[in-house]
């Protein structure tokens, strides 16, 4: 009888499996700090065949199958919470076509947002939404899968899923679909995700990787504009009404060209100087909110309009600009020229130092955050004595807010909320059970966890989020492509039989 690691290996041959312990171990984490779990088998498949075959044998066996792309997500949502197969997704990173006369591109899913968006940019162009902070190492299929946001062009673009146009997907069973107009055998190139019926795309957008693998997307791509300008100025003390006003007036009033806009509380600035050394230096004594956007312009003229018109808005809400360098505290031109759209997410995860970041980042409407922020101040109120215990055994204080508010389209805002703990053994359960119960409180604060993975979407069912009606009709198209719940089982409660 052939082995199940045979099997494995006749498909994608030696050099692209492994069942070694320091292999598997190198799996067997991801972008939490709290879960940890070693598959029982790593692939690294080239082709959508090779999918097929692994799940075809996934299926026959009953072995839990979880695809992973660069490990970034913060939910343990690529880990192998019932052991079975990790199939690594990077290494199908190939640019299939950069189709300029159609404005799209075709790649495989696992290219990094920050490997495609290099290429793009020698042409002129970008992907508008260049997926979640952690981009330098998230690969689109994931970012698709959270429906992520939080890099560059969210206030402009959205969500990475509202771009695009087509998908090549693994189905559980092994079946390979191509959706949108490809879908058509007498379609040559991806056009439009829409007009052949039900727009099955969504199906796999957002799905947190249960409903299939994707191997290939193909997203709307935007000329990016020659000209630019961004300002970073201080706000009032503790006061976010002013930043609800800005939000709202500037979207309101046409965008005037904005590309992103970010808010930052005081004590998250004064967290970010804080540290030794400090994760933005010319923040070093800044003790007041801040508040930064950057625009676009296709010619000088609309640019300096843009501008005006933007600063009127802060002005008038009791902003005061800092200066234009980044070495002035211009955070705006350091987010969108240095990368930094990418890069300061990293940074600010050990705020304070010798602590880690539990993340409930969400989605919410703009005029809505400061009522979710202060869910936040009051869960961290009940939790005073757990705190206590945390710095006792420890000594180290935790703490809870939120990082940043980002503008994430149709008037929605990301949130960066969380705690921020000690993580040790003797803790783990004191903070699973904090982990959980923030996420809980985000929930029915009215706000929406895009990136579940596994302990965001197990949490969101056990919250009673849904009607029995809507997660029954969730179970019966999960039952229908996935019968043997191979696929991410445990995510959203559903397991193997």
């Amino acid at each position: 009888m052939t082995s199940i690691f045979e099997q494995l290996r006749n498909i994608v041959g030696e050099e692209f499996v492994s069942d070694s312990e320091y292999i598997r171990y190198c799996y067997s984490k991801t972008g939490d700090p709290v879960y940890q779990e070693m598959p029982d088998y790593v692939v690294r498949p080239k082709t959508p065949e090779e999918i097929s075959e692994i799940l075809q044998i996934a299926n026959k066996e009953k072995i839990p199958v979880v695809p992973r792309g660069g490990g970034a997500g913060l939910m343990a949502g690529a880990l192998a919470h019932r052991k079975g197969i990790v199939i690594d997704m990077t290494g199908m990173k190939k640019i299939i076509e950069i189709n300029i006369e159609d404005q799209v591109v075709t790649a495989e899913c696992g290219i990094t947002w920050a490997e495609l968006n290099k290429e793009l940019f020698k042409k002129g162009f970008y992907t508008g939404c260049m997926g979640p902070g952690s981009g330098m190492s998230a690969v689109i299929g994931g970012g698709l899968s959270h429906n992520s946001v939080g890099g560059g062009g969210g206030a402009k673009y959205g969500s990475c899923c509202r771009h695009v146009v087509g998908l090549e997907v693994v189905l559980p069973q092994g079946d390979i679909i191509t959706t949108g107009s490809l879908c058509s055998k007498y379609v040559e190139s991806p056009f439009s995700r829409y007009g052949f019926g039900a727009d099955y795309s969504g199906l796999f957008l957002g799905d947190n990787g249960i409903h299939g693998i994707k191997t290939k997307a193909t997203l709307r791509i935007y000329p990016k504009p020659p000209y630019h300008s961004g300002k970073t100025f201080v706000l009032k003390r503790s006061n976010m009404k002013y930043a609800v006003n800005i939000f709202l007036e500037w979207l309101n009033k046409g965008g005037f060209g904005i590309y992103d806009g970010f808010y930052f509380p005081d004590y998250f600035v004064m967290g970010m100087s804080a540290m030794d050394p400090p994760t933005y230096l010319p923040w070093k004594k800044l003790n007041k909110a801040a508040i930064f956007y950057t625009t676009e312009a296709f010619s000088e003229k609309e640019l300096e309009a843009n501008v005006e018109n933007l600063d009127a808005i802060v002005l008038k809400n009791k902003g005061t600009p800092l200066g234009p360098e980044i070495e002035d505290g211009n955070f705006a031109k350091y987010h969108y020229e240095m990368n930094g759209h990418w890069s300061f997410y990293h940074n600010t995860f050990g705020v304070p130092k010798g602590t880690h970041s539990l993340t409930t980042e969400a989605h919410c409407p703009i005029n809505r955050f400061p009522k979710v922020i202060d869910a936040i101040d009051k869960w961290a109120a009940r939790h005073t004595n757990d705190f206590a215990k945390i710095q006792e055994l420890a000594g180290i204080p935790p703490g809870a807010g939120c990082g940043s508010v980002g503008l994430a389209g149709e008037n929605n805002v990301e949130l960066a909320i969380g705690f921020t703990t000690v993580i040790r053994p003797d803790l783990r359960d004191l903070n699973l059970k904090l982990w959980k119960d923030q996420l809980d409180t985000v929930i029915k604060a009215g706000a929406m966890h895009y990136m579940l993975g596994y302990v965001g979407s197990r949490q969101l069912i056990k919250s009673g989020a849904f009607t029995e009606q809507y997660y029954t009709f969730m179970k019966s198209i999960k039952k229908l492509l996935d019968p043997n719940n191979i696929l991410c089982p445990g995510k959203f409660m559903f397991e193997m039989e």
